[in-house]
């Protein structure tokens, strides 16, 4: 029970992702990533059977097990995706990401699912674990899986260090219960195949995993929210600079693409205003000054945490 309840508070902050960042996601290419990485996710946890019933959707797929294959690589995915939301450069689009690794990673779970596990039973939540009492083909596939995941999850981990500030310890948390997760499944793979299963062992891994999920996914809600106050700041300030930058002739931006993002159009035009002022000598009034110090704190808040 309260496994499902993680899983579907997880679904839940995912589709409010989804819905609440449509709009963005369709005006700013680099915004579809992280919306793109809380939608597959979405698919991800839709796969667990907790909605919509688990032998309706394996069913679809012939009904041998090959849902959980689906719901391993979604998984990855989404996370990787995550990954990229925070890591990627703001040029970045989901069509330029490098997408070698997870194409690779995926490619490899379902060599391995389809070649070391030719008969998989039918439709079943648990098959994997029931299937590895017997079956080396089935611990190996699952120690895979479960060692990508915790890679991408380390990956995650690392690229905490760069998040906005009031997201970095859910990424982190999230990362760290996922890797924990995954290491506890692998253990408990093997214990099952080899040795005795460990009753306290073999329910570690939903607590540890799906905690982490739900920490990842209200660090992907808080960094949706504080990203989009961060942008509608920028317009604002933007707003307020251009009739300071008409009043001094300065109305272009020199080698801007059309489609610049706000905080570069914002820098580019505060740095005109203040050229301009030096090379004219006509010092900004008071007023002026302040906003372009509050220019500069919103543009810097990114990396220092300053308040703008």
């Amino acid at each position: 029970m309260v496994t499902v309840m993680l899983i579907d508070a997880a679904l839940a902050g995912l589709l409010l992702v989804v819905v609440l960042r449509a709009r963005v996601a369709w005006r700013q290419p680099r915004a579809r990533i992280a919306w793109l990485a809380a939608l597959v996710g979405s698919i991800a946890l839709l796969t667990q059977g907790t909605i919509i019933p688990l032998g309706l959707l394996d069913g679809l797929l012939g009904g041998t097990n090959v849902l959980k294959l689906v719901q391993n690589v979604l998984t990855m995915v989404a996370l990787w995706l995550g990954i990229q939301a925070g890591t990627a450069p703001v040029t970045a689009r989901i069509r330029t990401l490098r997408w070698g690794f997870p194409g690779l990673l995926a490619a490899l779970f379902a060599v391995v699912f389809f070649v070391a596990m030719p008969e998989r039973g039918t439709s079943s939540f648990r098959f994997l674990e029931d299937l590895a009492v017997t079956s080396t083909g089935a611990w190996a596939y699952g120690v895979l899986h479960m060692a990508g995941i915790a890679l991408v999850g380390l990956l995650l981990l690392r690229s905490a260090r760069g998040s906005l500030p009031r997201t970095r310890v859910f990424f982190r948390v999230g990362a760290v219960g996922i890797v924990l997760g995954c290491l506890s499944e692998i253990l408990d793979l093997t214990l099952t195949r080899f040795f005795e299963p460990d009753a306290v062992v073999s329910a570690l891994f939903d607590p540890l995993f799906y905690l982490g999920v739900v920490s990842f996914v209200v660090g992907i809600f808080v960094a949706s929210r504080t990203t989009a106050k961060i942008r509608r700041r920028g317009e604002d300030l933007l707003a307020r600079l251009e009739p300071i930058a008409r009043e001094r002739g300065v109305h272009s931006f020199p080698g801007l693409p059309a489609d610049a993002v706000t905080d570069t159009r914002l820098h580019a035009l505060r740095v005109a205003v203040e050229d301009d002022a030096i090379a004219t000598s006509t010092p900004l009034a008071p007023a002026q000054r302040a906003l372009l110090d509050d220019i500069d704190a919103h543009l810097t808040r990114r990396t220092t945490g300053a308040r703008s």
